[in-house]
């Protein structure tokens, strides 16, 4: 009797908050993603937020050595996106979870090594950073492909924009409170100790998700696969040949989603890098906390409502037609080149370092409000991107390509992020340090990525019947018994 009225109470508390429910239901599913991603996140933006002070440890009493720091940024985000096609191929082939603890531990390594640099000696400084940052980004770049792979067999497909949506939330809410508290420590001069504990809370993160985290069973939640994969105990043992590289990966989308990663990632990277070096460097001289606790308070709403009001429409249109999630893609992409380019243009008021540190400031001109106000926009309109391109991804794919696929997305998304901080930091060597005109150049180039996804709605809807139709193809074959040997065929 107390077991019905229990079952009772929950269908009653479920039927009046269906979104608390949804969302309960994704994070049990999805939690070792988002202890990894979230841990990621809160260190995420430490060398951007504070620049200045991390390029005074390295060089006392010299400018800001805006090309060392371009360089420094550009390799390691290549590093993470090589990386990510060997994690990649490893996550379609064994354990999601323990490749997820891996990467989460010897990340943590990465950062308590850190705390063991020595500073002021300028450029062995500098080269002991770039080491430490080497095995962080080694490592991180193995999370997102492991996580789509997983997410891809944990999730159903009417939840994954919800899923995408919290957790682009949630990273931006970290990566500011992360920014806010490496901003008040680094400020106080506790690097060292900032990089020992949050090394130390990677690696202890790292042992939990290995000892407690659930793999899931590939292939469980696509439609064509679900019945059978449940009804017979059978296992999608499915592995890449070349035939399906050629007839899937090669796929017009794929293609196309390729190429573009390079130039969006390109308009993505500016904000991190040139944009915070801008509002800290003379003449306004805003301090790392100033702008961080500006960017917790209007950004934090930005992401929220991004994912509450999103999530939903995207998955409700993208099941009316996979074309309209391309549609928000390249819509947010339009927008966010205003909010970035807008964002170099506001006059903001000229400040000596002293007052830049005060927080006193952000009361004494409105005019940063609405420069926040740039970054609430922005946070909502990064979230309809983020929660829809990974969607697009997965669908056109199959289950055993979806670490494939993604690495090799996110090395090309890797290799324009680490060419915008490059390119941003030669062009304002050249035009002398003009923030406007390198914003303006770097960020054309990047809106390229917008009209590669106005032509992928051309083909988009083939690729996901191709995909459709194999794997009903192979749920006949596995109801039959006939899975193939997993062996066979390999790449």
């Amino acid at each position: 009797m107390t077991t019905n009225d229990s079952n009772s109470d929950d269908s009653l508390s479920s039927e009046s908050n269906p979104l608390v429910k949804t969302k309960s239901k994704i994070f049990k599913k999805m939690w070792p993603s988002f202890l990894v991603q979230n841990a990621f996140a809160f260190t995420f933006a430490v060398l951007m937020i504070n620049i200045i002070i991390i390029s005074t440890i390295m060089f006392p009493n010299e400018p800001f050595r805006a090309k060392e720091f371009g360089l420094m940024l550009g390799i390691s985000t290549w590093i993470m996106g090589i990386s990510g096609v060997l994690f990649g191929a490893f996550a379609d082939r064994f354990s999601r979870k323990n490749l997820l603890a891996i990467v989460a531990f010897f990340y943590g390594l990465g950062y308590l090594l850190n705390g063991f640099v020595p500073a002021g000696l300028g450029m062995t400084t500098y080269y002991y950073f770039f080491t430490c940052l080497a095995v962080r980004s080694f490592f991180s770049g193995g999370i997102f492909p492991i996580v789509t792979s997983y997410a891809n067999d944990a999730t159903e497909e009417d939840e994954r924009s919800q899923y995408y949506g919290a957790i682009n939330a949630s990273f931006q809410i970290f990566q500011i409170f992360g920014s806010l508290i490496s901003a008040v420590v680094l400020q106080n001069n506790y690097w060292r100790e900032y990089f020992w504990i949050v090394g130390g809370i990677n690696m202890v993160i790292g042992l939990v998700v290995y000892f407690k985290a659930l793999e899931p069973k590939r292939g469980a939640t696509q439609n064509e696969l679900k019945e059978v994969l449940q009804s017979n105990n059978a296992e999608y043992n499915y592995v890449l040949t070349k035939e399906m590289v050629k007839k899937t990966i090669m796929a017009p989308t794929n293609i196309i989603a390729f190429i573009e990663g390079i130039f969006t990632t390109i308009l993505m990277s500016i904000p991190d890098f040139l944009l915070l070096a801008y509002v800290q460097s003379p003449p306004y001289n805003f301090s790392p906390l100033v702008i961080t606790i500006l960017m917790l308070v209007t950004g934090i709403p930005g992401a929220i409502l991004g994912s509450l009001t999103f999530a939903k429409i995207s998955d409700r249109l993208g099941k009316k037609n996979i074309s309209n999630r391309l549609v928000l893609i390249t819509i947010s992409m339009v927008i966010l080149f205003g909010i970035f380019l807008g964002s170099f243009l506001f006059p903001l008021p000229y400040l000596s370092i002293e007052q830049g540190m005060q927080l006193s400031i952000l009361f004494q001109y409105p005019i940063l409000w609405a420069f926040g106000g740039m970054s609430f926009l922005g946070k909502v309109v990064i979230t309809v991107y983020n929660m829809n391109q990974p969607v697009v991804l997965q669908k056109i794919n199959l289950p055993e390509a979806q670490g494939t696929v993604s690495s090799a997305n996110q090395l090309l998304e890797m290799i324009g992020s680490g060419l915008g901080p490059i390119i941003a930091g030669v062009l304002l060597t050249i035009f002398n340090n003009n923030y406007q005109t390198t914003a303006i150049i770097t960020m054309s180039v990047g809106m390229i990525g917008a009209l590669f996804w106005i032509i992928g709605a051309k083909y988009i809807k083939k690729d996901v019947k191709r995909i459709s139709n194999i794997l009903k193809q192979r749920a006949t074959e596995l109801e039959l018994n006939k899975n193939p040997n997993p062996i066979s065929e390999l790449l």
